[in-house]
């Protein structure tokens, strides 16, 4: 057998679409068709079943799997040991997170993976609504949704908090807030919870039914911005608003959301070293962030 015939093999196996083994090997899909049919007359068995869910390997190709996947390390090490190098994986590895959390904690996390393991290439594409859970669609996702589903492990990242924040201009302007109660007076920016379809969000309505909402975003950014802006009181994640001289914490000690991130990994990528090396980097980088996550709470 050829080694490129089962990495082409292995990458349809773990991706499940013959597009997107094709992009993360550089190559047309047409490619990745011609070799897996080349591999299967070697071996005189069909390797893959297309269905509506994706290419799925047939009983012999979760055979051949195991195998493969052996010989793709070996051939790996090799490569390292003769050239002298130290064994770093290779490839690339795509995280779906949300637009808060991704653009403000996993993407300044990367220069220590990039440090550490320079031949893993990150693609972060970030979201404000739920996953599809999609064949292919990514390599890791870290997401406030626990999902329910089969084929999917699911681990606990962190936990991290929503609190109430104001511009100095806007406080300034406003009537003093000392109780809950004094939000009746107060307009809030706020989620717009229909279009994010996240129950952990919609479960935090209770808060801004104290305040006039005055203006709704899917986008966490957005929201910060608008509250730094003065147009309202924002519920927003510590992780964005702590270290911003724009806003100002108001009831921390009173009022406060807790939520969580878990990571998702599909099941067949679980024995892919890349991608557990990335899963390890992100749990890493949340440890690293425990402080902004759920800072001490200040009145």
């Amino acid at each position: 057998m050829n080694l490129e015939d089962l990495r082409y093999f292995l990458e349809l196996t773990r991706y499940g679409r013959l597009t997107v083994a094709a992009q993360r090997m550089a190559v047309e899909h047409t490619t990745i068709r011609r070799r897996i049919t080349g591999l299967e007359k070697q071996l005189g068995q069909r390797l893959f079943d297309k269905t509506a869910q994706g290419w799925t390997p047939t009983a012999a190709g979760r055979r051949l799997l195991p195998y493969a996947q052996r010989i793709e390390a070996e051939a790996d090490a090799a490569r390292s040991a003769v050239s002298d190098d130290r064994h770093s994986p290779r490839g690339t590895v795509r995280i779906v997170a949300t637009d808060g959390f991704g653009g403000s904690v996993i993407a300044p996390g990367l220069k220590r993976l990039r440090r550490q393991h320079p031949g893993i290439e990150v693609e972060l594409v970030t979201k404000s609504h739920l996953l599809d859970y999609g064949v292919g669609e990514f390599d890791l996702a870290v997401t406030i949704h626990r999902p329910e589903r089969p084929g999917f492990k699911v681990d606990h990242l962190c936990d991290y908090d929503l609190r109430l924040y104001g511009s100095p201009g806007y406080l300034a302007e406003r009537a003093r807030i000392r109780e809950p109660e004094d939000l009746a007076d107060h307009d809030m920016v706020w989620f717009v919870a229909s279009l994010l379809d996240l129950p952990e969000l919609q479960s935090a309505e209770d808060i801004a039914a104290q305040a006039n909402v005055v203006f709704r975003t899917t986008n966490l950014f957005a929201q910060v911005e608008a509250a730094a802006a003065g147009i309202g009181l924002g519920l927003v994640p510590c992780f964005l608003a702590d270290g911003d001289d724009r806003l100002r914490p108001v009831l921390h000690d009173r009022i406060s959301a807790r939520r969580s991130f878990w990571v998702i990994t599909p099941n067949r990528l679980l024995n892919t070293e890349r991608i557990a090396i990335v899963a390890e980097h992100l749990a890493e980088t949340a440890r690293l962030a425990a402080a902004r996550l759920i800072p001490p709470a200040v009145a």
